[in-house]
């Protein structure tokens, strides 16, 4: 009998990404849908996508200042051919710091499109913050 239910896959970038006040092409990350670490798939990065969009964890440090964390998820690395729209969570911080914390976003998104490639920029609603990790969830 073949499986069914969802399947779902983790992604992640390590890069540190320092934030300011307004959306910057220098600030964001840049992932593959299917370089992923947890739930593998056997789809090479790089071709065409089909699977949905779950949400995402964003660990941030180095918080001076800022209160909110928005993002904005495109296709293309310059900001252009939006995929999810400005989205802003307040940052919590981590217990026993003023530092250092984190935000979650939850989607509920079909998305097909040419190849696996998405560009996640951030911006502070004031002050500055260093994205430290970022997990992007998706199922199939």
């Amino acid at each position: 009998m073949a499986k069914t239910g969802k399947f779902y896959h983790e992604v992640q970038s390590l890069t540190d990404v320092p934030v300011t006040n307004a959306f910057v092409v220098a600030q964001r990350s840049d992932i593959n849908l299917y370089d992923t670490t947890v739930g593998n798939t056997f789809r090479t990065p790089g071709s065409a996508f089909s699977g949905r969009l779950e949400g995402m964890v964003i660990r941030l440090k180095s918080i001076a200042g800022a209160t909110k964390l928005t993002i904005k998820i495109t296709h293309s690395a310059t900001g252009s051919q939006i995929v999810i729209p400005d989205t802003e969570a307040t940052i919590a911080l981590e217990v026993g710091t003023t530092t250092e914390g984190g935000v979650a976003y939850s989607f509920d998104f079909a998305h097909l499109h040419t190849d696996d490639d998405l560009h996640i920029f951030y911006k502070t609603d004031a002050g500055t913050c260093t994205v430290d990790a970022l997990e992007f969830y998706w199922s199939e």
